[in-house]
């Protein structure tokens, strides 16, 4: 094709562009899934926040140590169930409130006997504890109350609590008139073995008495019987007694910080362990716990006209040695009539530790003490009377004996006044002391100054008498030492003279053994032959009879 052909051709049409079909929306734009996708996660994770939220409480402390908003944990068993949201101070200032969040899981443990407690670094009687905190930090803990009734605000515990809800163990109540060094945590030993420990103590104001509230851990509380005798077990206890010095020692806590021991009787390990809350009575010690049951004791009085000085309260009243109760008071009184201060002393005796005395001498009756003050009434009329003596000459500590001393007025048993009076005698130590001071008189009486002059000139003669002796002494002692001389000499000469062979004393003594010898040998046949002829003895010797020498037997050599 030529290039003429190409350049007429005629030029193509205009392309139109596509006319848009527009459709009419009439629901809500698209654009808006966004914004509800977004609302809807938003109140999901809404719900699920307030569904796993557990409960707001708030807790009292004394302190805000070691809580720290946001980071100081609540812990259940180890478990972590809560945090610390917030720590302010109180409108009075006089304590801190921990605003704490707990876990929807435990919202069962805000209850109303839930208790609360910051766990620290503690040292104490009970021993150490919170030392993990040192590294962690301090946390709250929680003891899990039993009650149904919802509660949010609390009062935190400044102590940890000494026993856990659900802790094994049985807990149980003593009481005792003083606390001595018991404390909160003291142990409880059981053979010098920590079995429980004391968990509070509080005192009665009505009836004046303490109660100790101890818990023992399982399985040592099966020990415990209705017949168990505990006493305090603080310190050391140190006796003397005939046998020599006792020293009995606890463990080293309990020296410290005091501690209670219990013990069964003997025939009363077979019994069924005590419930839980039984009360018994807590001891001074071992001796008081395990003694024989005393029974109601018997108020007496006792009316003493001499010093009692060392006769303190809790002083033995002994009976012919044997204790039977102790001194309750001791008081001044004032007899008008004989214008004298004597000093009334009260005691309580026990009249069950007479023994078979009691049973064999009392009277039958229906009231017991009205039984047991005849008795006494029949002893004082045999002869009993209440004598304050010394017990320790260093101490000068006094003790009261019952005793029958020889001669004694006749006397009755004062049942006057509601507390009966026994009659009195004075103590050996006042018979003792009139005799000293008779002795002291007539010590005063001898002359010593002129006992003492007359010694001074009889020395003083004695020593002009030797010094005037002295020349002849010194004499004499030279001629003494020659006359021992000479003495020696002579002794060795006669030495010389006895115990040499060659000496003629030596022949002459070994002459006359021989002849003694032969003397003897004659004297013997002499003898033989009068026991073969005693005739002889009135006829005489016949001429023509000669004596036969008769050998000597072999028992006569």
């Amino acid at each position: 094709m030529s290039e003429d052909t190409l350049g007429s051709a005629p030029p193509p049409p205009p392309v139109t562009p596509p006319t848009p079909v527009t459709r009419k929306w009439h629901g809500p734009s698209l654009v808006w899934l966004v914004p509800i996708v977004a609302l809807a996660v938003g109140v999901a994770l809404l719900i699920r926040a307030v569904l796993s939220t557990g409960p707001q409480v708030t807790i009292d402390f004394h302190s805000a140590n070691g809580l720290r908003p946001g980071k100081t944990e609540v812990r259940y068993k180890e478990v972590v169930v809560g945090r610390v949201e917030a720590v302010t101070l109180s409108e009075k200032r006089d304590h801190v409130q921990a605003t704490v969040r707990l876990d929807r899981s435990v919202s069962n443990i805000a209850v109303e006997d839930t208790r609360f407690w910051v766990v620290r670094p503690r040292i104490d009687t009970a021993g150490v504890s919170g030392i993990e905190t040192l590294f962690s930090g301090a946390y709250i803990g929680v003891d899990a109350g039993e009650s149904t009734k919802q509660r949010r605000h609390f009062t935190g515990l400044e102590n940890p609590p000494f026993v856990l809800r659900g802790e094994p163990g049985r807990g149980f109540v003593l009481r005792t008139d003083d606390l001595g060094s018991l404390d909160v945590g003291s142990p409880i030993l059981y053979k010098r073995n920590r079995v429980g420990r004391v968990v509070g103590y509080n005192l009665d104001p009505l009836i004046d008495e303490l109660s100790v509230q101890i818990f023992i851990e399982a399985p040592y509380d099966k020990l415990v019987n209705p017949q168990t005798r505990f006493w305090n077990a603080s310190g050391v206890e140190v006796s003397l007694n005939s046998s020599g010095l006792r020293v009995d020692t606890q463990t080293l806590a309990s020296v410290i910080s005091g501690g209670i021991s219990f013990e069964r009787p003997q025939g009363t390990q077979g019994l069924p362990p005590a419930s839980d809350g039984t009360r018994f009575n807590l001891f001074p010690d071992r001796k008081a716990a395990l003694a024989p049951p005393d029974g109601p004791p018997l108020r007496v009085r006792m009316v003493f006209d001499q010093s009692v000085r060392g006769l303190d309260i809790d002083a033995p009243v002994d009976f012919l040695g044997i204790d039977i109760g102790v001194i309750k008071a001791v008081r001044l009184d004032y007899d008008g009539k004989r214008k004298r201060f004597p000093v009334e002393v009260e005691a309580e005796i026990y009249p069950t530790r007479l023994g078979a005395v009691r049973n064999s001498l009392r009277q039958e009756g229906d009231d017991e003490t009205r039984r047991d003050t005849t008795l006494l009434q029949r002893l004082v009329q045999s002869g009993l009377r209440a004598q304050a003596r010394t017990g320790n000459l260093l101490t000068g500590q006094m003790y009261v004996a019952l005793d029958f001393p020889g001669k004694v007025s006749k006397a009755e048993l004062d049942t006057s006044t509601a507390i009966p009076a026994i009659p009195t005698v004075p103590g050996t130590l006042a018979d003792v002391q009139p005799q000293i001071a008779e002795i002291v008189a007539k010590v005063n009486k001898v002359p010593f100054d002129e006992i003492g002059r007359n010694l001074n000139e009889t020395l003083s003669q004695a020593n002009k008498a030797i010094s005037q002796l002295r020349p002849e002494a010194q004499a004499s002692l030279a001629e003494v030492r020659r006359t021992l001389q000479s003495v020696q000499e002579t002794l060795q000469r006669a030495d010389r003279s006895l115990f040499d062979p060659s000496a003629p004393i030596q022949r002459n003594a070994e002459q006359t053994l021989v002849d003694l010898q032969r003397a003897a040998q004659s004297l013997r046949v002499l003898t033989d032959y009068l026991q073969r002829h005693p005739e002889s003895l009135l006829r005489g010797k016949p001429d023509d009879a000669k004596i036969p020498a008769s050998p000597a037997s072999p028992e006569r050599r």
